[in-house]
């Protein structure tokens, strides 16, 4: 979502309008770079609403928990976009809930869908990742 990915994906046209801007034609430049910030923009929109429709769908699978399981996970799910990869002691720090609390809550996001094992093969110290939003910037 860089104005830089759109220049790359255009390369050649990129050089192209950069020559003819040294050679006068401004015109030709300003278009084609609006052209980039519109597209970026656009693609930009399109993430938003990805995130917004998965914090639903997320919000709705938290809703379907007990009263209290849901107002535990609500103090996780929120810090989980600005942190997608987490381990028991970063969801401690987030709740201030025991160790087995924290493990509680983040064994439920699993069964719900929301996180994932990261490190399978690891059975202390495990890392859990918020797959769904992460691959929404994987292009």
């Amino acid at each position: 979502m860089f104005l830089s990915s759109y220049f790359k994906k255009h390369q050649k046209v990129y050089y192209d309008r950069l020559d003819k801007y040294h050679e006068g034609d401004v015109e030709s430049w300003i278009d084609f770079f609006l052209d980039g910030v519109a597209e970026i923009a656009n693609e930009a929109i399109g993430t938003v609403l990805d995130i917004t429709k998965l914090r639903e769908k997320n919000t709705l699978k938290i809703q379907s928990l007990g009263k209290r399981a849901s107002e535990s996970a609500v103090l996780v799910l929120p810090q989980l976009y600005k942190m997608p990869i987490v381990n028991v002691t970063k969801v401690q720090e987030w709740t201030g809930f025991t160790r087995a609390g924290a493990q509680n809550i983040i064994d439920r996001f699993v069964e719900l869908g929301i996180l994932h094992i990261r490190d399978e093969e690891k059975t202390y110290g495990r890392s859990y990742i918020y797959k769904e939003y992460v691959d929404i910037f994987k292009d």
